[in-house]
């Protein structure tokens, strides 16, 4: 799988690193530069063809009359795009070469119900895949298939205490390897404590999901992630978590 990424902000900085360079991990807080152990045993940058990093949205003004001008005629397998304006993006059906477009909202903003529905129409008028995570840890897309989506994980249990884990398919920011790490040696006592806790690990690496409230989720991106991690990881544990996502979010969450 070829893979292209176009982005602008934080999260995309984050997603590339965590791709092609993830021992800079340690640069973006969370364990620290002293405390890592280069969990991270991957490097996808020969998967990589390009990258290009863009200004933010709003600093391109209201209209784009040619999206092209910026971004060329991107050509990979499957394009990322990651915060872009809109007019980019509605356009990357038509200017784009490629088999799929994966375009992940990891705040409202990013991408609109009804702008999202225009590029999948665009996208199945000319053959190509679309997907559009909220946010990109919620859902599985081909990203899958080099282990990267909806966290999963191995867990090794002596009784209550959780003695190895194992990430068998990371988020895409990478956090999942750091909760993974915190919670070797957790000693299960109080189930909600054990999810607590979970989600606070989570919150620290830190999640770059946005805390916007998002009119389809009825919550913030960032909530759904948390929610994700927490009943992800206890199922490795086989703790039933369903107790743990409100009524609302259950769709989201499980599968």
């Amino acid at each position: 799988m070829e893979l292209g990424i176009i982005f602008s902000g934080e999260f995309g900085k984050r997603f590339v690193s965590n791709l092609v360079y993830p021992k800079s991990c340690r640069h973006f807080g969370a364990c620290g530069i002293d405390e890592c152990d280069f969990c991270k045993n991957y490097d996808l940058s020969d998967r990589v063809k390009w990258v290009i990093e863009l200004n933010e949205p709003p600093s391109y003004g209201t209209y784009i009359e040619e999206p092209a001008e910026i971004i060329g005629k991107p050509e990979a397998e499957v394009i990322v795009a990651l915060n872009l304006h809109p007019d980019i993006l509605i356009e990357l059906p038509e200017i784009a070469e490629t088999t799929t477009i994966i375009i992940s909202a990891e705040s409202p903003s990013w991408i609109t119900p009804g702008l999202r529905e225009q590029i999948r129409q665009k996208c199945q008028g000319k053959g190509i895949d679309f997907y559009s995570p909220k946010p990109f840890c919620s859902s599985d897309t081909p990203l899958a298939e080099l282990g990267f989506g909806k966290p999963e994980f191995r867990v090794e249990m002596n009784g209550s205490v959780i003695e190895r884990v194992e990430v068998v398919k990371s988020d895409p920011c990478g956090n999942a390897h750091y909760v993974a790490r915190r919670m070797e040696g957790y000693v299960i006592t109080d189930v909600r404590e054990f999810w607590k806790d979970i989600h606070q690990h989570q919150c620290a690496y830190p999640c770059l999901a946005g805390m916007e409230r998002d009119a389809e989720l009825k919550e913030a991106p960032f909530h759904l992630a948390g929610y994700v991690m927490v009943y992800q990881f206890s199922r490795a544990c086989e703790i039933d978590a369903e107790g743990f996502v409100p009524d609302r979010m259950k769709k989201f969450v499980i599968e």
